[in-house]
Parts: structure tokens; sequence; C-alpha cells
């Protein structure tokens, strides 16, 4: 019980129920007088709770009331904080979906139907890899998910579609982990894989590797001319760590770049007099795609929104995977920007926050990504919104739909921010 009764007042990002009712007064009427009603109904359940507490500890039969209560107490307080929550007319709410099926599989009408139930207005569903795609693609092999339940993106264009939410498709780029063993091979066999300083094979595709640009452009654009879709989404734009990629091939491409040879590979560009060149090139390989995306994507089909999911710690993700994306937006290559700040921690994510925000300076709309896996219940994903708006973010993206999210989460989030229906920022903009 008093472990319990130290967590009762944890709601959100309030400690206590002290910190809780000044959060509430603060917060705009009539909804903070309402949450100050249920607030003190949960000081009252309180209060009860440890009644029966101190009644338990001479007739044990008292503790299931005893903790049922404080249980009640709890539930109460994080329906005032919800309720107390504002609900803003513009705001980019998004979530993302890495299975590319929504959260019921051959059945997108329903995951549409209750996305707008709960108040999004986005959602980005991961249609394609590297190797794979849950569409007809005439460039990626085609996944045991189209084989199944058909092509996922027009599926979802048009249910999402009649319930007024917007298709970002999201691709990660260039990793193969999904694609088939003979894709893999092919790839690998035809030297355009990736290989790290030990000169060992990473299932990667390099992205120095022209015809690995094109594989990747061309995908993309491939939806893109393909279906009525709101937005591109890059994910995964970076290489997979700082240990690649070293193959032969960059090696004659950065030293064509350079005009001279490189003497002492690949330790010179690892940590060695050319590490700083490196670096920048290894950035270049990447930003040219999302500028070429960019570009042709808009030309394609005017009106298209591009986005990236994307490091929250700038600049150590320009060094370690060759993420230069505050580039990106400053080239405005980028409509909207996706930082995925996963923490369980509030400081932390208010920092990170801070910090894009500094560096974006509002040149596109900031939807920082909030890992709900991480948090352990709604209101705390509810807390870190609130975080986000409090810093001036124009929206936010949740990981992960799955199955288990609608019941998880989406009652809190129409409780809450996402009472009433919001158009996101972006649409505005041309």
């Amino acid at each position: 019980f008093q472990g319990r009764l130290a967590q009762v007042g944890r709601v959100g990002t309030c400690r206590d129920f002290d910190e809780l009712a000044a959060w509430i007064d603060a917060q705009p009427q009539p909804q903070a007088e309402q949450a100050a009603t249920i607030l003190a109904r949960a000081r009252e359940t309180l209060a009860q709770a440890k009644a029966l507490a101190a009644a338990a500890r001479t007739d044990a039969r008292r503790w299931p009331e005893a903790l049922e209560t404080l249980d009640g107490a709890h539930a109460s307080a994080v329906e005032a904080y919800l309720l107390a929550q504002p609900s803003r007319p513009v705001e980019g709410r998004a979530i993302w979906n890495h299975s590319g099926t929504g959260a019921y599989p051959g059945d997108w009408e329903r995951t549409a139907k209750e996305l707008a139930e709960a108040g999004f207005n986005m959602v980005l569903p991961n249609m394609l890899w590297g190797g794979l795609a849950h569409y007809p693609s005439d460039l990626l092999p085609r996944s045991g998910t189209f084989t199944e339940y058909g092509d996922q993106i027009a599926q979802c264009v048009a249910a999402c579609h009649r319930h007024g939410i917007e298709v970002h498709v999201w691709k990660v780029n260039f990793n193969l982990s999904t694609a088939p063993a003979s894709f893999v091979q092919q790839m690998r066999s035809a030297g355009r894989t990736q290989v790290n300083y030990r000169g060992e094979d990473v299932d990667w595709l390099c992205p120095s590797d022209p015809r690995n640009f094109a594989l990747e452009r061309d995908s993309m654009l491939e939806v893109a001319r393909r279906y009525d879709v709101d937005g591109l989404h890059f994910d995964y734009i970076r290489y997979p760590g700082s240990q690649s990629c070293y193959c032969d091939n960059c090696r004659k491409r950065f030293e064509a770049h350079l005009g001279r040879r490189v003497e002492h590979w690949p330790d010179d560009c690892r940590a060695g007099s050319l590490s700083a060149a490196y670096q920048d090139w290894r950035c270049a390989q990447i930003n040219r795609l999302v500028e070429a995306v960019s570009h042709e994507a808009k030309r394609i089909r005017p009106g298209i929104k591009i986005s990236a999911a994307v490091f929250g710690r700038y600049p150590d993700c320009r060094a370690s995977v060759g993420q230069d994306w505050p580039v990106w937006i400053e080239n405005g290559w980028l409509d909207f920007v996706c930082p995925m700040d996963y923490t369980e921690d509030d400081a932390e994510f208010r920092a990170l926050v801070t910090d894009q925000q500094e560096r974006i300076g509002n040149r596109v709309p900031l939807y920082p990504g909030i890992g709900a896996w991480r948090l352990g219940s709604a209101d705390r994903v509810v807390g870190q919104i609130a975080i986000a708006r409090e810093l001036k973010a124009q929206g936010f993206v949740i990981f992960n739909l799955d199955p288990d999210t609608p019941q998880q989460l989406f009652g809190a989030l129409r409780l809450g921010p996402c009472r009433e229906d919001a158009r996101p920022p972006h649409r505005d903009e041309n």
C-alpha cells in the first residue's frame, strides 16, 4: 500500500496532488473548473483509502478494499489531468505505424475510423524498406504482407481519406533487414552493400552508390506517382553507425571527391587527418537523396509534404550516422520534422525539444516523436504532449500504432489533448 500511495499523485508531469492542482489552476476555463472538481473527488477518495489502510492494520481483510480505493483515487486524478488539457484547433497529431497494416491487419477502415475518433489527423505507415514493399512495386520485392492482405498503400489512403486523416508514407531507407535473402545476396554480389572498417559486410545499401541512390529515390517517387498520398516520410535516412561505410567503392568515390589518394584507408578517414572531410562527404551522400526526392516529388505531385524521422541529439548524429538534418530544413527540403525523442525522462524530453526548436527556428513545424512504449501509461504520454506544447512545438508523433494502442491510449487522447479536431499546420503552407 505504501509503495502505491507514494505514486498515487504521479500523473502526467506532476509528482503529487498539490502539483496537479497547481497545474490545473493554470489551465484555461472551463476545463480547469471541471478538472478541479474531479481532483477534489480524488482527494476525498484518497482520504478514504488511507482510512481503510489504517483499519486493515488490525483487520487484514480490509487491504483489498483499501488498495482498490487507492487505485480509484489515482484514476480520478488521471481523469482530472486529462480534462484540464487544452485542445488546439491547429496541431499536427500523428502516429507512426511500423507494421504498415494499421492496428488491425486487413482492416484499414477500422484503423482509420478509430484514429479519427481519437483526434489524430495524420498517420505515418511504414510501407517500404530498402528491399521490401507492402504494395505492388515494380522496383522492390513485394512482401508477405502484400501477398496476404493486398496493396496496403491503396487501402490505407482510401480509408484514411474517408475519415479526414492525412497519409504520409514512411520508407525505411537503405536498411535491408527485412529484404528477402536473395535480394540481399544480389545487392552484395553487385558491390552495392556497405562494408565496415574491419572489412565485414553490412546489410545496408551503400548511399554513395549511384545505383542505390536511384533505387531509393525512384521507389519513393513511385509512391508519389501511383497514390494520392499527402506526404513522403524518410526514416533510417542515415548510415547504421560510425563503423561504415568503408567499401572499396566508397574509397574510390571519396578519393575522386578529394582529388588525391587516401594513403591509409580507412584509418585516415576514421580518426586521422581526413576524418572531418570524410564526415562531410558521408553527410553529402544522405543530403543529396533528401534533396532529390523533395524536389522531384513536388514536381510530380504539387502540394505533397516531405518529412523525416531524425535522431534527437544533434550534432552527435552528424558524426555518428551522417545525418545532418538541420541542413535539410535550411534548404527547404522538409515541410516538417519528427525527431525521435524517445525517453521516459521528462527533463530529458524537455531539453531535446528545446534544443530542436532553437535549431529549427520556426522554419518548419516541429512534431517531436514520443516513445509511448517507454512511458508506461497514457497520462505520461499526454504529459510529454503538454511539454511539447509548452515549448511551442506545433504537434507530436507517437510511436507506435499496434493492436494494443487503441485500447491503451486513444481514450485518454480524446478525453484530453485531442478533445476537439484539429488541422495540421503544414496543411496551410504552400
